[in-house]
C-alpha cells in the first residue's frame, strides 16, 4: 500500500514540475539570470572594444605621422636629394611606407638612377618627383598637389656656393688625411664638382642669393 502512495507522490510531483506554469517560471529565471550577467559583461566588452578601437585609432595616427614626415623630408630637400637629411628620410620609405606597393616600386626606381655612375640628373629629377606623387596619394594629398609643384625648387646661388666651399673643404681635409697635396689643383675641383650634381631640373643653381 505505501509503495502505491509512493509512486503516486513520485507522479504528481514529476507531473508539478513538467506543467506549463512551472517551466515557464523556470525559463523565466533562467532568462533573467542571463540577462543578468549579459549586464554584468557587457561594460567589461564594450571597455575593452573602446580601447582595442583607441589603440588601432593611435597606431593609424602614429603610422601617418611618421609617413608624413618622410614626406616633407623628402619634399624638402629635393634641391640636395644627396644631403644627409634627405638620405635619412629615402632610407625610411621602405618602413614607412611598407604598405604601399606604389611607393616602394617608385623609390627603387629612384634608388636605381641614384646609384648609376655618372648619375643621370635629369633621371633622378624625373623619379624624385615620382616618388614624391606617389607618397602623396597614399598619403590623400594627390588633389592637392600637382606633379609641376613637386618640381618647383628655390636654391638660391649663395647656398650653392656655399655647399661647393664646404665639399672643397671636405675634399682637402681628405687629402691631408692621406698625405696628398693639400691645395688641390684644377682637376681636383672639377672632380668635386661632378660628385655633386646640379640642382634637379637646372643645369646651374637657381639666380638669388
Amino acid at each position: 500500500m505505501s509503495e502505491s502512495f509512493g509512486g503516486l507522490g513520485e507522479l504528481m510531483s514529476l507531473q508539478a514540475w513538467t506543467s506549463p506554469g512551472v517551466v515557464a517560471a523556470f525559463l523565466s529565471a533562467v532568462a533573467a539570470i542571463a540577462a543578468a550577467v549579459a549586464t554584468w559583461r557587457a561594460p567589461l566588452s564594450a571597455a575593452k572594444t573602446a580601447e582595442h578601437l583607441r589603440r588601432q585609432g593611435d597606431n593609424e595616427l602614429e603610422s601617418r605621422r611618421f609617413r608624413l614626415n618622410v614626406f616633407t623630408a623628402i619634399m624638402q630637400g629635393r634641391a640636395e636629394i644627396w644631403s644627409e637629411d634627405t638620405v635619412t628620410a629615402l632610407n625610411s620609405v621602405d618602413v614607412a611606407f611598407y604598405s604601399s606597393i606604389p611607393v616602394r616600386e617608385a623609390w627603387a626606381e629612384l634608388y636605381q638612377a641614384l646609384n648609376t655612375s655618372p648619375m643621370p640628373m635629369h633621371v633622378v629629377d624625373e623619379r624624385t618627383r615620382k616618388l614624391l606623387r606617389e607618397m602623396a596619394k597614399d598619403l590623400g594629398l594627390a588633389d592637392s598637389l600637382r606633379l609641376d609643384d613637386f618640381g618647383r625648387v628655390y636654391f638660391p646661388n649663395a647656398i650653392a656656393e656655399d655647399r661647393q666651399m664646404r665639399n672643397l673643404q671636405r675634399r682637402e681635409a681628405m687629402d691631408r688625411l692621406t698625405g696628398q697635396s693639400a691645395t688641390p689643383d684644377r682637376g681636383a675641383v672639377e672632380a668635386v664638382e661632378m660628385k655633386w650634381p646640379p640642382v634637379p631640373g637646372q643645369g646651374k643653381p637657381a639666380n638669388g642669393g
